[in-house]
């Protein structure tokens, strides 16, 4: 299958990249220049010029695909989350960009098109309503509206039948980096293999980067009817103080961990995603994560 990609550099695009080339795919991908590093590291991967906003690179890489998997985005900074210097010209980009593909897969009739959307969606929770598929789209950020505008386009093409299209909507995504010292914890579990004291309180809805690559391969591949449809792809609440709690265990460090263990004010609703026979990693799939962070430091 030669599956069309954007965002093939960020970090779930990498490992995307990596389980579906072993799989004996062939991946398209979008790069913004030219780079011999990336064509000599990337076997199984046809680089070509284009992002978001250049409707030439959309219609060849709609052209090249069997099927699309949509999970660039065109930033001026390096936070996701930061408000654009020029919020109208972020929207052009990224939101008639995406449309421009959109377009091109139903003109070209690619298989299918997945939009990898975000839980930024959610900024505001309905009280007393389930945090499922149907709750309505409250973002507070420019990101976040970005990723709810595309899922209506999503709906619109899907729902028409014009394109069979669908939306995963993973929350904050975890993994060991490549480089491991990238990964997200990475500091905090080196600050407990050297036996420091630490002081966490933080958190976040996760999920991990195999979960959400395995979740669109079967979106991929599902004989289901999943057009025009959104899938929420989160594990369960991760605290930093779990995270701490995980690595003095595996380590047998003698570390102080203080600070307190934050909980989720809201479950979402996975169980959409899990009828079409898909199962989350848990806490098994943290721990590997954890240790791989300590085998890491324990290395340098």
């Amino acid at each position: 299958m030669k599956i069309g990609l954007t965002g093939a550099t960020g970090f779930l695009g990498q490992a995307f990249v990596k389980r579906v080339v072993a799989e004996g795919h062939t991946v398209i991908a979008w790069r913004r220049d030219s780079n011999s590093q990336l064509d000599a590291a990337s076997s199984g991967v046809t680089w070509i010029n284009g992002r978001l906003g250049d409707q030439d690179a959309a219609i060849e890489l709609a052209e090249r695909s069997d099927v699309i998997v949509h999970a660039g985005l065109d930033r001026s900074s390096d936070g996701f989350m930061d408000w654009p210097a020029d919020p109208s010209a972020y929207f052009q980009t990224n939101v008639i960009g995406s449309l421009q593909l959109i377009e091109a897969a139903t003109s070209h009739s690619v298989r299918r098109f997945v939009f990898v959307s975000s839980g930024a969606v959610h900024e505001k929770i309905a009280i007393n309503y389930p945090l499922d598929e149907t709750h309505p789209l409250w973002p507070g950020s420019i990101y976040g509206a970005y990723k709810a505008s595309v899922e209506t386009l999503i709906h619109a093409y899907g729902h028409s039948q014009r394109l069979s299209c669908c939306s995963v909507r993973p929350t904050a995504i975890y993994g060991a980096a490549d480089p491991v010292a990238d990964s997200k914890w990475f500091s905090l579990v080196q600050a407990i293999i050297a036996g420091r004291s630490v002081d966490v309180s933080g958190g976040s809805k996760s999920v991990h980067v195999d979960d959400v690559v395995d979740t669109i391969r079967l979106l991929l591949e599902t004989d289901q009817r999943i057009d025009g449809e959104t899938y929420n792809c989160c594990d369960r609440m991760i605290s930093e103080h779990e995270v701490a709690m995980i690595a003095k265990r595996l380590s047998k460090s003698e570390s102080v961990i203080s600070g307190s263990e934050k909980v989720a004010k809201n479950k979402i609703d996975t169980s959409k995603i899990q009828k079409l026979g898909f199962t989350f990693g848990g806490t098994s799939k943290l721990e590997a994560t954890i240790r791989t962070l300590i085998d890491a430091g324990n290395t340098d």
